[in-house]
């Protein structure tokens, strides 16, 4: 049987997975419906689609800094519930907008804009949700049950 110290580091694997596997979701879906609706995107579109989503990513870490200057390291908050993690809100938004997108843009216009909404969107959703897990109190990290199945 497996003991505290696997879960443990089950938990860390997880919690440090959460963002990136999300963001990773919510841009390969954007991707996909995008695909679906104007065809494949040819290898410049994949380069605007890049640039669209650092330039977002950029744009709103500058604004969560304070500035481009500012530092934008970790800072100390206690523990998050899982289902504040369940990227689907953030993940289907972008996924629809990018959507919404492929019936008016096209081209380079297109795939810089499904880049740069699918990113914005991402992290604002996310954040939305950790704050509202934040305010309404995550339980204790060692709840009793698990001090139970520790043993």
């Amino acid at each position: 049987m497996l003991g505290p110290g696997y879960r443990r580091q089950l938990q860390a694997v997880v919690s440090g997975s959460a963002t990136p596997y999300g963001y990773t979701l919510t841009l390969w879906t954007a991707t996909a419906v995008t695909s679906a609706a104007r065809g494949s995107p040819r290898a410049v579109d994949a380069v605007v689609l890049l640039i669209g989503a650092t330039l977002s990513f950029v744009a709103v870490g500058a604004f969560a800094a304070g500035g481009l200057r500012r530092p934008i390291g970790p800072r100390a908050a206690g523990p998050t519930p899982l289902w504040a993690a369940l990227h689907l809100p953030s993940a289907g938004a972008g996924m629809l907008l990018c959507r919404l997108l492929a019936s008016f843009l096209s081209g380079c216009l297109l795939w810089t804009a499904v880049g740069a909404v699918s990113t914005a969107v991402y992290l604002v959703g996310v954040a939305a949700q950790f704050w509202y897990a934040e305010r309404h109190g995550a339980e204790s990290p060692e709840r009793p049950q698990d001090a139970q199945h520790a043993s």
